[in-house]
Formats: C-alpha cells, structure tokens, sequence
C-alpha cells in the first residue's frame, strides 16, 4: 500500500467515524443520507458507498439499529408502556 493510499484511507475512516457519531447524536431527528454525507464533506452517492464499505451496513440500516436500540432502552427504563412517550 502507498503512503498516499494508505493517507486516504485514514481520511475515509476519519469521516465515517465522524459520521457515525454525527448520527449517533443526531438520532432522534433521524438525518437523512444528504444531511450525513454533507457533514462529512462528501456526496451523498459517495458516502453511501464508502459507509456501508467501511461499516459493513448501509447507513440507513445503521439508523435503524440506532432507533431500534433507543426504543428497547426506554422500554427497560420504563415502568408502563402507557408512560412512553
């Protein structure tokens, strides 16, 4: 691998690191694909490809598991369901 490849590399992993926690924040709003990839500083079509190349998932599913996993935790912390909210 060349210096400049492996340069690159670590600037990809950078940005869907800072992407993964830009949705992690984020969450609740539920940003959409454009929103992410502009926060990175990449297209949309671009960030869709590199992310689910680096993470192993789209990021849609990626937001879905961060949903899925908020929802499961207010249910733990909540006494009844009718109190969700």
């Amino acid at each position: 691998m060349s210096r400049q490849s492996s340069s690159q590399a670590r600037e990809t992993y950078q940005q869907i690191a800072r992407a993964i926690a830009f949705m992690r924040q984020h969450h609740l709003s539920q940003p959409d694909l454009e929103t992410i990839a502009q926060h990175v500083h990449l297209s949309k079509y671009h960030f869709q490809r590199l992310f689910t190349q680096w993470a192993g998932i789209s990021p849609k599913r990626f937001s879905q598991y961060l949903t899925l996993d908020y929802a499961k935790s207010k249910i733990e912390d909540t006494q009844s369901l009718l109190e969700l909210s």
